[in-house]
């Protein structure tokens, strides 16, 4: 489980960092107070770091922009401080202790609501949509199913399978015969598999949100099947898009995505040609599913879909 990996990765981060006080203190006599805030300082400006190198990364790449979604010196710097933030809170928190922070999935059973099913996506797990879930369940949103794929780094094909086998289980219990589908990142990838394989028959609305439609370029330094796949010109990219070119019927689908997505670059290529794009400026990659405009956005796609309360609407 990704959790576990990550719990390790952390131990032995700040393992580190305590080695290295404990010799500074012996060489240098360094303080423990100085050590504790060497490592928090390591802790934040490896994340700072990151952030910095993908905003660089996603602006060497990025695709040309409107003049309305142009943004000065001071939003870029909001920008980065906000994905800086929400990188803290997922990569420290929200992903390795997502069992202990992230309330289990409800026992389907029945409602007069679309149950909603949130996929999360590359190097990430359900803790990932804590906040999202809470505020979607705020406004009478739900029941709301998170999923964890059990091989983080497989081949999207596997995260499909994963993700069927889910929405037949909720199906099942719940008595409604279909979904709406929200999916973060390659998450959006993972439901357009789905819909490709399985059909329109269980998904009421496919809701994308920053996904690499059509491959992202910092996918080349991304490990394992998956992020071989999210290349622009994969393979599974191609035969993804082949299947839908002579797919029958569709369903209503949104992709919500950032004109300044740090990781998804050219940022372009999270607009699908049979979606309705809806473009979320300012936002980073990890940043826009923490975001108020995110709910804003998904409200009236749920309403539409019959996955409010009567009550909410």
């Amino acid at each position: 489980m990704l959790r576990r990996w990550m719990r390790a990765a952390q131990l032995a981060e700040l393992a580190a960092c305590l080695a290295v006080g404990a010799w500074l203190h012996a060489r240098h006599g360094w303080s423990v107070a100085a050590i504790v805030a060497g490592t928090v300082a390591w802790f934040a400006g490896v994340r700072l770091a990151i952030v910095c190198a993908t905003s660089l990364l996603g602006w060497i790449f990025r695709s040309p922009r409107t003049p309305a979604h142009r943004i000065g010196a001071a939003a870029t710097v909001r920008l980065v401080l906000g994905e800086w933030r929400a990188l803290l809170a997922v990569n420290l928190v929200q992903t390795p202790w997502e069992n202990l922070l992230m309330r289990p999935d409800p026992a389907p059973t029945a409602t007069e609501r679309v149950p909603v099913v949130l996929v999360h996506g590359y190097f990430a797990n359900r803790g990932y949509f804590r906040s999202l879930v809470a505020s979607l369940e705020a406004h009478g949103a739900g029941p709301v199913f998170v999923p964890n794929f059990r091989s983080w780094m497989a081949p999207i094909e596997v995260a499909e399978e994963e993700l069927h086998a889910g929405i037949e289980r909720i199906a099942a219990g719940t008595g409604r015969p279909r979904v709406v589908l929200i999916g973060h990142s390659m998450g959006g990838l993972v439901a357009r598999a789905y819909l490709a394989r399985r059909g329109p028959g269980r998904i009421a609305r496919l809701v994308t949100v920053a996904s690499p439609h059509h491959g992202t370029a910092l996918a080349r330094w991304g490990a394992g099947p998956s992020g071989r796949q999210m290349r622009p010109g994969s393979a599974f990219l191609a035969a993804l898009e082949a299947s839908e070119a002579v797919a029958g019927a569709r369903v209503e689908a949104v992709s919500i995505y950032s004109p300044h997505d740090n990781m998804v670059a050219p940022q372009a290529t999270s607009r699908l040609p049979w979606a309705r794009n809806v473009a979320l400026p300012g936002l980073g990659h990890i940043a826009i599913a923490q975001s108020q405009a995110l709910v804003e956005a998904l409200l009236p796609e749920l309403e539409a879909a019959g996955a409010l309360s009567r009550q909410a609407r």
